[in-house]
């Protein structure tokens, strides 16, 4: 399935305005959280996004996934950056995050910018790829953007919307949550969501 959105020549022309210079807020927010329970972690639409470098200081086994090719060569090159030659606890792939799989279920996903780039008709299918990426028990990190406009992306993501997506019979609600302001004049709103068994 092809994206809706040129992903590679956005990058190559810099028109690239979702993107932060530094880790996202919630990041930082949920940084305790996520030092003490280092593990394996997926990084969907990664992006040139600092989180994945972050994730591997921090000893977690992270796996990046992006579709474009200039976001995949940085990360690899800054995941090669952490010690001679390729880090064991680091991958990038280049594929469709709705079509790629990992060799195994995972700890964690930390999701930031890829919900909110796809078509809202293809929502469903990214939560049975989220669903089936982490291990029961684990925790979607997810950052839902609110542009309060519509059409996209990136997309609204209502957080009604977000709870009927996310559903109580596949997953738990963290009841806290977080706000973290976006350099484009919008903001997320942050929660932490177990996947059922």
């Amino acid at each position: 399935m092809k994206p809706e959105v040129d992903w590679e020549s956005r990058f190559r022309a810099e028109a690239t305005g979702w993107e932060r210079d530094h880790l996202n807020p919630a990041f930082n927010e949920w940084r305790a959280r996520f030092e003490a329970s280092a593990g394996t972690v997926i990084v969907p639409g990664c992006g040139r996004s600092p989180e994945l470098k972050a994730f591997a200081d921090m000893g977690w086994h992270v796996t990046g996934v992006d579709i474009a090719e200039t976001a995949v060569a940085f990360q690899r090159e800054q995941l090669l950056a952490l010690g001679e030659g390729a880090d064991p606890r680091a991958a990038v792939h280049q594929a469709n995050v709705l079509e790629w799989q990992p060799e195994a279920a995972v700890d964690l996903v930390y999701e930031q910018t890829c919900l909110c780039a796809l078509n809202p008709q293809l929502w469903p299918r990214y939560e049975e790829q989220l669903h089936r990426w982490l291990k029961p028990g684990g925790i979607l990190a997810a950052l839902f953007m609110q542009t309060s406009r519509e059409g996209g992306p990136p997309y609204h993501c209502d957080l009604t919307a977000m709870a009927e997506l996310f559903s109580e019979d596949r997953w738990s609600w963290d009841v806290q949550s977080l706000h973290s302001e976006h350099p484009a004049g919008i903001h997320e709103l942050g929660y932490q969501l177990r996947r059922k068994p």
